[in-house]
């Protein structure tokens, strides 16, 4: 375990001309902290040998350092670089335990009692495995350098925990810069939760350049996908970023409120669509059963609407043409082509248009909130799908043009379900792919994308790979599969665990210049919102059904 002052800032720079300290002496490391020595062993089975990727330390009598705990190995006479990496794997040697001798002992009534009798036993040894992440060495003014690893490890020294601490360093993420009563505080990242190693825990900061980058979160129903995403929205919130939400479960509407943001639901007063604007199969897809002729004809007038809108889009006015202008066009293009389907075409327009409660042709208000309201969230979830595409596409291409005039600032875009809203395949709606297009580009625009899946294995795989940022809970194997090959530096091992993760429990990957390695993090308690969406105890609500009823 170790026993150190984690406080303690173990890059300050020292006073020029002070002697160049070791590297044992710059982490404070000592006894307490000494785990083990590295080893070499032409047997798989007692770790291998080091390479450039792994490297084997038997552990020392008494020891128990932890699945993935940060450790520092010693190279010989070199007392100021030294490799650094995380233990992956480990196994137990005991001869005193071989299946075969034990049955016979079995065989014979003669069970041994000290098989396993001390961790001094010549007969035993522990042996792990450290995944060689970098090297770290101490520069001329004594403050600590990070680097790719370029020498072959060596056999026969000293391996260490290393201080909670230090692990920011390494990991090339912000570290705290001041600490409120509740949580600790980054200016330039956002506190999600904590990375445990060797018993001790050190605050994860999200680089707040991640935001702009895309993040994905991932893994299946109940793992903690939308809690962490809750925490992700405290910080954002802190940092006055504002969020547009498209939430299909209900599950934002109390953080919403909490968070003193707008709650709207699609459909209502308080958030429609201008018709003018959705793109013309979207349009048509409200009036079921044209004939050729009617469908051309509406066609026809809907695209100049739709070039009209577009331009006060860019211009950054208002949508406000007028269903009326619609109908006009209607009538003058079927007059002028002498069309027997100009009175039916105008019916069934006009039919559909009153009865649905997506579309206005009157100028919207909501795109005014991002100016104000810290958090809107849209509820789209009593939509069927194809209305919700139409939706978010929607607003997708308001956004975005908005955006780009400057006319609104910078934002988050969260999409609960995305694998809903931007799936795989070739075959996809318009709105599909207004939706892909922004988010392409967002990052040029100033607005960060946050997309939540419990399946990314029928997400579109671009999008999948726009997303910078990639937070992992449990997964099931197919859906590992998917993103297996976007997990930076993870070593087979830990891949393999994922879907064993305890809930609450992610891996964080991201570009290098972002996140030097992968890490796992323990998702931090929300702190002034409330999760909704807990998984519920069908006996107990049942129980309470019966009482109520």
């Amino acid at each position: 375990m170790l026993d150190l002052d984690e406080t303690a800032d173990y890059t300050e720079v020292q006073q020029p001309g002070v002697t160049l300290m070791s590297i044992v002496t710059v982490l404070g490391l000592t006894e307490n902290t000494l785990i083990g020595e590295t080893s070499s062993s032409e047997y798989s089975s007692e770790g291998g040998t080091p390479t450039f990727d792994r490297i084997p330390f038997r552990v020392k009598a008494g020891r128990r350092p932890n699945l993935n705990t940060f450790v520092i190995a010693l190279r010989q006479d070199d007392d100021n670089r030294a490799h650094y990496g995380r233990i992956i794997a480990g196994s137990e040697l005991n001869l005193r335990a071989r299946p075969g001798g034990m049955q016979k002992d079995d065989a014979y009534g003669m069970r041994r009692t000290d098989i396993r009798s001390s961790e001094l036993s010549p007969d035993l040894v522990r042996v792990m495995e450290i995944e060689l992440l970098g090297e770290i060495f101490v520069k001329d003014d004594n403050s600590l350098e990070i680097a790719e690893p370029t020498q072959l490890p060596h056999t026969g020294q000293s391996v260490y925990e290393l201080p909670a601490a230090i692990i920011p360093k390494l990991l090339n993420i912000p570290e705290k810069d001041d600490s409120a009563k509740d949580k600790p505080i980054s200016t330039s990242g956002l506190y999600l939760g904590n990375i445990e190693s060797g018993g001790h825990s050190v605050p994860f900061f999200l680089p707040n350049t991640a935001i702009a980058r895309h993040i994905a979160v991932l893994g299946k129903t109940g793992v903690g996908k939308s809690y962490a995403v809750g925490v992700l929205m405290e910080e954002l919130y802190e940092k006055r970023i504002p969020i547009l939400s498209f939430d299909v479960l209900g599950d934002t509407e109390q953080t919403a409120k909490e968070l003193e943001g707008k709650h709207i639901v699609a459909g209502t007063d308080d958030f429609k669509i201008p018709y003018s604007i959705i793109g013309l199969e979207e349009f048509l897809a409200f009036i079921p059963n044209l004939t050729s002729d009617q469908r051309e004809l509406i066609a026809s007038a809907y695209g100049n609407v739709f070039d009209e809108a577009l331009d006060k889009l860019e211009n950054g006015e208002e949508l406000d043409v007028p269903f009326a202008s619609l109908i006009d066009l209607v009538k003058r293009i079927g007059t002028s082509i002498n069309s027997k389907a100009t009175d039916n075409a105008v019916r069934r327009v006009q039919a559909a248009f009153n009865r649905n409660s997506l579309l206005t042709d009157k100028p919207v208000t909501w795109t005014e909130l991002l100016a104000d309201a810290p958090l809107i969230n849209i509820y789209v979830g009593h939509l069927g799908q194809w209305q919700r595409n139409l939706v978010v596409g929607a607003v997708a291409r308001i956004l975005q043009r908005l955006r780009r005039r400057n006319h609104i600032p910078p934002f988050v875009l969260i999409i609960d379900e995305a694998h809903l809203f931007l799936p795989g395949g070739s075959d996809l709606p318009p709105s599909t792919l207004v939706l892909r297009e922004m988010i392409r580009t967002a990052r040029h625009d100033s607005v960060g994308v946050v997309l939540l899946s419990q399946s990314p294995s029928s997400m579109d795989r671009q999008i999948l790979l726009t997303c910078n940022t990639r937070i992992l809970f449990a997964l099931d194997p197919e859906d590992l599969r998917v993103v297996a090959g976007q997990i930076g530096d993870l070593p087979e091992e830990t891949i393999k665990r994922i879907p064993r993760m305890p809930r609450g429990t992610a891996v964080f990957t991201s570009g290098m210049d972002i996140m030097r390695h992968a890490v796992i993090v323990k998702i931090r308690g929300r702190t002034f919102t409330t999760h909704v969406a807990e998984t519920p105890d069908l006996r107990e609500a049942v129980e309470k059904w019966r009482k109520e009823h």
